[in-house]
């Protein structure tokens, strides 16, 4: 069958649309802004401007193509979200999954078991803790993720994806249902979210939006377990490291582990500040930590003022170098410390301090998965960042045989396999075509 596939990514930076073909080949794309507003502390954007962002980088998207568009994926920010009315309009704004207001204290009182049930960390980034809030503005007692909305504000019906929920901190770990306990907490019951949970491949609808119109829609999840999808890393024991702004560590699991292993397993993990929870296939659970590597790089690239055009040479000479040991690069709590500076010190010396800093955060990861599932039977590796000569050597000589996903917009692209899937013109995500480790 002719036409096209398109996948929607709504990062926390940009909203990204891409157009592939049947085989996963880009052949299109749009971009723009996520249209934030930012005063103070406070991070929030109105969702009707989210879906005008969107419509208008699909239609960059789809300008010009000559094939009709056959499916729609959406995926991107987890824990974000808004409360819809009975018409489905918008009845509170989104709040940045990073801004740090949130009913945390009171809400870890009374749930204290909050983290091992539903494996989300206590803190103010899980739906659960900004909801008192928001609920307390409206009348309005539906709630649909980021990605959720996009679909409804498309056309679609108002869906719950699986691994979605599990970011909410509304939803138990080992059954995938909705938590009577934190709902009865908010003062709601099951109807604040579009029925149980599902699989995005399940699809939800189809578009009314003109440029896509007829084409089938689907909830394809949050985008770091998306994007594992596209790359084929979803079967247990697979480690996908994703390097972007974030870099995400992800390993999946299977989610029929005995109770008390599973038990043990979530308590160190989210004690580590990692989440668990269900992802975009049936029967696995995946941990996920989102490390500050590409922040870090990108302060420590202005600090020494190096435009990311520039950045090639500095990285390159920085692959060479032989770590000083005195000089040591570290970020906690968002603040990033430089020390050991000596009279030799050059950028080359301390871009290799950043990486090896960042490096080794995330070898720390993979020991703590290691303690309860082994180490990675595969480790599948993608993101801009591995453009970056000296970030992709520290990866080859942590993962000498890990696999290069072919995708450069891996969320997109496991979106639109989503849509595939659900419009019945793929069976699974697109051929990987895998090519081995190494530059």
């Amino acid at each position: 069958m002719k036409g096209v596939l398109c996948g929607v990514d709504v990062g926390s930076t940009r909203v990204k649309a891409v157009v592939v073909d049947l085989d996963g080949t880009a052949v299109a794309s749009g971009t723009a802004a996520t249209p934030w507003v930012v005063d103070g502390p406070h991070v929030e954007m109105d969702a009707n401007a989210l879906a005008d962002v969107v419509r208008q980088v699909l239609a960059d998207a789809a300008a010009g193509l000559d094939v009709p568009v056959l499916g729609v994926g959406v995926t991107g920010m987890a824990e974000s979200g808004v409360l819809v009315d009975r018409r489905g309009e918008p009845a509170s704004p989104i709040i940045a999954w990073h801004d740090q207001r949130g009913d945390v204290d009171r809400i870890a009182r009374e749930l204290p078991d909050l983290s091992r049930h539903t494996g989300v960390l206590v803190d103010p980034v899980a739906s659960i803790f900004k909801l008192p809030l928001l609920l307390a503005g409206t009348t309005a007692r539906r709630w649909l993720n980021v990605a959720e909305w996009v679909v409804h504000a498309l056309g679609g019906e108002q869906f719950a994806e699986m691994s979605l929920a599990g970011r909410t901190g509304l939803q138990e770990l080992r059954s995938g249902r909705w938590w009577d306990d934190a709902l009865s907490l908010l003062g709601v019951d099951a109807s604040l979210l579009p029925g149980e949970a599902r699989l995005g491949v399940e699809g939800a609808g189809t578009a009314t939006f003109a440029p896509i119109a007829g084409a089938r829609l689907a909830v394809a999840g949050h985008d770091h377990q998306v994007a594992a999808f596209a790359a084929r890393a979803l079967e247990p024991g697979c480690l996908l490291e994703s390097l972007g702004t974030a870099d995400a560590l992800a390993l999946t699991f299977d989610a029929g582990l005995d109770a008390a292993v599973l038990d043990a397993a979530v308590d160190d993990l989210t004690a580590n500040r990692m989440t668990v929870g269900r992802t975009v296939v049936p029967d696995r659970l995946i941990t996920i930590i989102g490390l500050r590597t590409g922040q870090v790089l990108g302060r420590v690239a202005r600090l020494l003022g190096v435009a990311d055009d520039a950045r090639a040479g500095l990285a390159a000479a920085a692959a060479e170098r032989t770590p000083d040991p005195a000089l040591r690069v570290t970020l906690d709590g968002g603040e990033l410390t430089i020390a050991g500076v000596g009279d030799g010190t050059d950028a080359a010396d301390l871009w290799r301090a950043a990486v090896g800093a960042a490096d080794a955060r995330a070898a720390e990861v993979v020991a703590v998965y290691a303690r309860h599932f082994g180490r990675p039977r595969e480790v599948v590796v993608g993101g801009g960042w591995l453009r970056d000569v000296a970030v992709a050597a520290a990866i080859d000589r942590r993962f000498p045989g890990a696999r290069r996903t072919r995708h450069d917009e891996p969320g997109a692209v496991g979106a639109a396999a989503t849509a595939g899937i659900a419009a019945g013109v793929l069976a699974g995500p697109f051929d990987e075509k895998p090519t081995g480790g190494g530059r």
